[in-house]
């Protein structure tokens, strides 16, 4: 048996809502549809429309059997969004998930900064680019010059730590 044959009862509404560029890592169904994992989106068919989230949005996930949950934040001006699905017959979408965040969060890290207060930064792989993201507990104090001189001064410190 080959690792990488096609699995035959995929079924039909889940194809068709899968990207023609994307391969299909793991797939399990989900209270009004199903929920699947492709090396570039999760893939929900709840919904009437299917949505596509690009893990280059991820942030963090969590499998509480049966929960799965998946934080997204598209940049540092938005917030997070929590997304949370029940699977009852999970299959291999916790791991696949979790290889899928692993593979795009390359650092996560929470400094004090004395302007700015605590900041998160977390730098996603997005194909061969790296996009970092903040996030403030105060908003406001990052928008004051020392502050956002603190959070500069801090990325370009963690950028060299890491070689990123």
């Amino acid at each position: 048996m080959s690792w990488f044959t096609k699995d035959a009862n995929v079924p039909s509404d889940l194809l068709v809502a899968i990207p023609k560029a994307d391969r299909l890592l793991a797939w399990a169904p989900c209270p009004g549809g199903f929920l699947a994992v492709t090396d570039k989106n999760l893939v929900c068919t709840v919904d009437a429309t299917p949505t596509l989230t690009p893990w280059a949005v991820a942030l963090q996930a969590r499998w509480e059997p049966p929960i799965l949950t998946l934080v997204t934040q598209l940049d540092s001006s938005s917030g997070t969004n929590s997304q949370t699905w029940t699977l009852v017959e999970p299959g291999k979408i916790p791991s696949a998930v979790r290889d899928r965040v692993t593979s795009t969060v390359i650092v996560d890290r929470v400094y004090e900064l004395p302007n700015a207060g605590s900041v998160r930064f977390v730098a996603r792989r997005n194909g061969q680019n790296v996009t970092w993201l903040t996030v403030a507990e105060d908003t406001s104090a990052t928008q004051s010059e020392a502050g956002a001189q603190d959070i500069a001064h801090a990325i370009d410190e963690l950028k060299s730590i890491f070689g990123i």
